[in-house]
């Protein structure tokens, strides 16, 4: 499979119409998103494993931002 993702300015936003819900089960973290939603975090993904971002760098994922209402919260962090 080859998938062209089009990253601008190291843009952290989202693609149109994306949906991302984040749920603590209590023993496992469960990431839901439609495919807009996982082609958002894809990209997010690359531009952070990019050598413009150092270890210790991290985007921050908030319910009513840029997750779903009843989310929970979840920061990704580059080491």
């Amino acid at each position: 499979m080859n998938v062209i993702i089009n990253i601008k300015d190291n843009n952290f936003g989202l693609e149109d119409g994306a949906v991302i819900r984040a749920k603590d089960l209590g023993n496992e973290f469960v990431i839901e998103a439609n495919s807009l939603g996982l082609t958002s975090l894809a990209k997010h993904l690359l531009i952070l494993a990019s050598q413009k971002f150092e270890s210790g760098d991290h985007v921050h994922y908030e319910a009513g931002m840029m997750l779903e209402k009843g989310s929970v919260n979840f920061v990704i962090e580059k080491i």
